[in-house]
């Protein structure tokens, strides 16, 4: 099992962090690991080790994943269709067209960083590959710096891949733009000082 895997689990089980499939309807979405497995890690495979999240019973199903596509394609202006349309795509494990329709939610809004966060997600956890989830996490903080989800999974990888200098740097850019009080940001202060 990777050793960005182990963290991600660990941090999960503390509820710190959260991914992609949270509830729309919260603004600091918990999440939970399920049973994880080894296995392949390819994308079709990886359903085995998939995280699922809080929040997310509402999307499961064909029958959703239709309701909320449909409701995609009749509303295309629509932030919150598209982000909610990528969330079932990806909660019916289909990480390509999740992908698109988060794409889509950025065209419409660039300046949010949750859809930036959720593909990064998608590249950590269902495709195995943290470097191009870090540079989506970059980009969760540069267009969304009020993200903190996103400050949390800059510096986990940054952490991951012994780069404390970077992680430190965001962290102390994080703590410029988050609240003093935010949880978050209690996080990774504990996170740069304890893998130091």
């Amino acid at each position: 099992m990777k050793a960005w895997h182990n963290i991600l689990v660990v941090l999960l089980s503390a509820g710190l962090i959260a991914g992609c499939g949270q509830s729309q309807a919260s603004s600091h979405p918990k999440a939970k690991p399920t049973t994880s497995s080894g296995g392949s890690t390819s994308p079709t495979s990886s359903a085995s080790k998939r995280i699922l999240h809080v929040g997310t019973a509402k999307y499961q199903g064909s029958a959703n994943l239709h309701k909320y596509e449909s409701a995609a394609s009749a509303h295309p202006h629509s932030y919150q269709a598209q982000l909610a349309a990528g969330t079932a795509a990806n909660v019916n494990s289909h990480p390509h067209q999740a992908i698109q329709y988060w794409n889509r939610a950025i065209h419409l809004n660039p300046h949010q960083g949750r859809p930036y966060e959720y593909i990064g997600n998608i590249y950590l956890e269902t495709y195995n590959n943290p470097h191009q989830a870090l540079a989506w996490y970059k980009k969760a903080v540069t267009y969304g710096p009020s993200y903190d989800f996103g400050w949390y999974r800059v510096v986990q990888l940054e952490v991951h891949f012994g780069n404390m200098t970077a992680a430190k740097k965001y962290a102390a850019q994080a703590a410029k733009v988050l609240p003093a009080n935010n949880k978050i940001l209690k996080s990774l202060q504990t996170l740069v000082s304890s893998s130091s």
